[in-house]
């Protein structure tokens, strides 16, 4: 693993780059109550960055998140995890760990602090489902491009504006991420989330059930429902009358047709079941909503 007879080094690599808020900036921001609740408040980049090693008895103040493009590493929690190419690995503000570069293949990679009340939570979601605080992340140019993006907006200078713009483009990173957590066998589970979301859009005259969205996921009923709720907030059909209410309120808005005609467009037998859905959704009838003045 890490070279332990050998140079130990957190930093110093020819070529990196890194920048390193002060902290009280960082506080400023956060004690601001900004739109995100997230800063990059340490960003870099180290390429092949042989002899890295971190340690930290007591764990960092933020959470760390690594991502490795080339190369090999590790990390030390309760345990030891390899960290190689595509892979990334999240770590909780608190959490006592080390990480280095394999002495044989030194990792090149991009490294982010996250400070702020949401660290935990967001070290937390990255990880989700992979059972692993190192997790499959891909490699492509988006990751890098929004890397590199907070590294120029930070070496700018750390005015309010540019502070902002670096938060609200760690969001954008972290969003980035679990489109990949979730690979399988080269195939992206969110892929197949979005291809599921499509069929429903497709057929909003229609009534589906979790098997039949299950089977276009090609993942079993209690899987599928489990990820989706977990990628959504909702399980696949309550997402699915939300949808076919979506629709109902364009009907509602832009055609004169009855509410019973808009329920059968829809695939609703039962008018007054239709409405009762309609309801839970907006908290109104249908006939009201129509009514309501908007824009």
């Amino acid at each position: 693993m890490s070279a332990e007879g050998a140079k130990r080094v957190r930093e110093g690599f020819p070529g990196e780059r890194a920048i390193v808020l002060p902290r009280p900036v960082v506080a400023s921001f956060l004690d601001a109550e900004p739109l995100f609740e997230l800063l990059p408040s340490d960003v870099g980049h180290f390429p092949r960055a042989e002899g890295h090693h971190v340690e930290r008895p007591a764990g960092a103040p933020q959470a760390v998140l690594i991502y490795c493009l080339e190369g090999r590493g590790w990390l030390r929690l309760e345990q030891t995890f390899r960290v190689g190419p595509g892979q990334a690995l999240a770590i909780p503000p608190g959490v006592p760990h080390a990480y280095g570069a394999e002495e044989s293949a030194p990792w090149t990679i991009y490294w982010v602090h996250l400070a702020g009340q949401k660290a935990r939570r967001a070290s937390r979601l990255l990880t989700e489902g992979s059972g692993s605080p190192v997790f499959h992340a891909g490699l492509g140019p988006a990751l890098p491009a929004l890397f590199e993006e907070i590294l120029d907006l930070l070496g700018r200078g750390y005015t309010s504006a540019r502070l902002s713009q670096a938060s609200a483009c760690l969001a954008q990173l972290l969003a980035a991420f679990p489109s990949w957590a979730g690979r399988q066998g080269g195939e992206c589970i969110d892929d197949r989330l979005e291809r599921v979301i499509d069929t429903m859009h497709r057929r909003l005259g229609d009534r589906l059930s979790v098997g039949d969205l299950a089977a276009e996921a090609r993942l079993s009923p209690s899987h599928f429902s489990a990820v989706f709720r977990r990628k959504t907030g909702f399980s696949p059909l309550d997402f699915f009358i939300r949808l076919k209410m979506q629709r109902a309120c364009r009907l509602l808005d832009s055609t004169g047709l009855p509410v019973k005609a808009i329920a059968a467009d829809l695939g609703f037998e039962d008018p007054l079941y239709f409405s009762r859905s309609f309801h839970r959704v907006h908290e109104c009838s249908p006939t009201r909503y129509r009514a309501a003045r908007k824009g």
